[in-house]
Parts: C-alpha cells; structure tokens; sequence
C-alpha cells in the first residue's frame, strides 16, 4: 500500500503531523510520501490564482505579505499541477493535513473535487480534532456554503473530546439517513530529537512562556504578567515567527507555557509537556481536546492531566500555583506523567491506524464521486 500525505512546508502543526503520521505508517511497513506543497496544490484553481496574485500584489506594494499562509501556491503553473495530481494517481489513500475551516469551505482545497473526479482513491482528512465536537463550526461552515463531513471518506483526529457532547450518529449533507462516525482515533506521534528535557533544566530557574499575544485577550495576558511580577518569576513573551528548530529550542529554555487564549487543539501544550513545562490556563475550556476519562457523548467539562494548572483567571490563585511549581519543579517527572496520562498523543495509536488501512486495503472507503 502506498500513501500520500499532502502537507505544507510553513512553520506551524502541519510538518510535525505529517512526519509524524509517516512514521506511524513506517512503523506498519506501510509506504508513505510527504507532499509539503501538498494543500497549495489541492486550493490551485483560475480563478483563486486570480484573486490570489492580485490579493498578494496589493499586500506586498504595503509591505504585508503573508509568507505563512500554506494554501497559496507559488509559482504554480498548469502543467506541475497536473503532474501532481497524476502522480496522485499512484496512491491507494491520500490523506491530507488541514485545520478547519479550510479544510471544508468549497472554495479551499477545490483539488479535492478534482481528484474525486480522476481517481477512485479514498481522500482522508488527518486533523488534530473533529468537527462534530466544535460547537457551532459545522452550521458556520455550511453558511458560507461549505461541505459537511461528506467531504472526505474518514477522518484520523488526534483528539475527539471536548466540552461538546459526540453525538451517537451523524446526518452529512448528502445523505438524509444518520449513519456512524467515520474516525479513527490515531493520535500523534511526536517523538522527535528536539522535544527532551535539557539536561540541567532542574538547576535554572523556573521562567515562564507566555505564547503569542491574542486580540481580545489582553486582560488575561495582563492578569498573567501582573502575577509573574509579584512572584519575582522570570518571564519571556513570544512574538514575530519562528522556525520549528528555533520554537523548540525555546520551549526548552523555560519551565512552563501560560496560554493566551481557548485552544482548538493546541500542538505547544503538547510539546511544551514534552520539554518538561507545566501548562497554565486560566479555565479548563480553554484546554477541551486535554480532557481525560470525560464520556465522548455527554457534554460539559472534564479533568485535565497533572501538569495542568487551572487558576479560574484569579491573581492568588494564579500566585500561589506559580510558588508551588516553582518550589517543586522537576521536569523529568512532567514528561513522565504526560506519556502516562496521553500515550496516544506521544506515539499514536497504531491499532486505529491499522483498522483504517485493513478499510482501505478491503476497498471500504471507495465512494462514488461528489460534484464540484
């Protein structure tokens, strides 16, 4: 079997889940390609490369291009898409790596439909959550005149809890009859040589990481520095861009991560635990992908693991959680309980992951062709 994983070079999620996803299927003898212009081949149409090379002139006469952005193309030409996409030909599953909501809007990723077109080979979505479990994103999607879950053959989430209740059953926008879940529930896997504890971590002082500045979330930033200050702790402020080597890098240098706002998902709170950090957030929904032991399809809060801290955005609390971190600091035993409590999220779920290709290799995820 062969699989194509279609990805994107910027910093970001996307690199660490595609190696990692091809060493889950390297660990199954399973054959795998990375394709790090993957999503900018799969969002190139006329009439985006329009908007886009007209969008992109204008951001760049102000001085404000976006280099980040991992669905514009770049010099793409007619001829090298379709070399892609024939070459896509000689896949049995092509899985691509996408956040929402692009990865359903009908004008994102329209080479989706194209392929459906070409070839008969199953498109999975691998993503770090799944949409049934984001509240309103599905009625938002279908509003701008999106795709349901119909969209691709089956989803491979890394998490599937949240604050939200899974419904037993689904209804796509293509079918009038609920029909199960399409998921497999694979995980992460995220070993990599630059995610350790620096070996004299426990003798330097405990520092905190304040992640990037978010708009609207300014008085919980303000709360964080202002306890920071009263308790003498050193802290830095990430700001600008960063490669993945030199974000890491970062991580490692400090003690713990204090989120500046609700996560989807959330990649640093895992890489961070990785580093020997402690994660701070100022209310467990702003870490709903973290719950442990919380049933799928009751909603509401669950717990989070031990290297949590939840302060209810209260300055003592906040305080007095920051002293005992401090005064208790061993970041070996941070990374030990991470791969205790989220096992699934430091090596992936190979069994999952072998169900869904015994699908693939059975022809169960074939499905007829959906129009543009």
């Amino acid at each position: 079997m062969k699989v194509a994983i279609l990805a994107a070079p910027q910093p970001g999620f996307i690199p660490p889940m595609a190696r990692g996803f091809k060493k889950m299927l390297g660990r199954l003898e399973v054959e795998a390609e990375i394709f790090t212009n993957g999503l900018a081949m799969l969002n190139y149409s006329h009439t985006h490369r329009l908007k886009t090379a007209a969008k992109n002139g204008l951001k760049s006469a102000l001085n404000m291009v976006r280099k980040s952005s991992f669905l514009l193309q770049q010099n793409v030409t007619p001829t090298e898409l379709k070399a892609f996409e024939t070459r896509l030909g000689e896949f049995d599953l092509i899985v691509v790596i996408c956040h929402i909501p692009d990865a359903f809007l009908a004008d994102k990723l329209c080479g989706i439909e194209r392929l459906r077109q070409q070839f008969k080979t199953p498109i999975v979505l691998y993503q770090n959550y799944y949409l049934p479990t984001r509240g309103d994103w599905a009625e938002r999607i279908k509003a701008r005149g999106g795709f349901g879950l119909e969209r691709y053959d089956w989803y491979l989430p890394a998490s599937v809890v949240s604050e939200y209740a899974l419904t037993q059953d689904v209804l796509t926008q293509d079918t009038t009859t609920p029909e199960p879940h399409r998921f497999s529930l694979i995980g992460h896997d995220l070993r990599d040589d630059s995610l350790f504890v620096e070996s004299n971590k426990a003798d330097k002082p405990f520092k905190v990481l304040l992640d990037f500045e978010r708009k609207g979330f300014e008085a919980f930033r303000a709360l964080q520095i202002e306890a920071l200050e009263q308790t003498n702790t050193d802290y830095t402020q990430l700001s600008g861009r960063y490669s993945l080597a030199d974000i890491r890098q970062i991580y490692r240098q400090h003690s713990a991560l204090f989120l500046s706002f609700r996560e989807s998902f959330g990649l640093p709170v895992v890489e961070n635990q990785l580093c020997g950090n402690f994660i701070f957030a100022p209310h467990k929904k702003w870490v709903p992908s973290h719950y442990i032991d919380k049933p799928l399809h009751q909603a509401g809060e669950g717990a989070l693991g031990v290297n949590f801290r939840i302060y209810d955005n209260q300055l003592e609390t906040l305080k007095a959680q920051i002293i005992q971190c401090r005064e208790n600091y061993q970041p070996k035993q941070v990374v030990v309980d991470f791969k205790r409590q989220y096992p699934q999220l430091y090596h992936g779920d190979l069994e999952a992951l072998q169900g869904l290709l015994a699908k693939v290799g059975a022809g169960n995820l074939h499905t007829p062709p959906r129009g543009l």
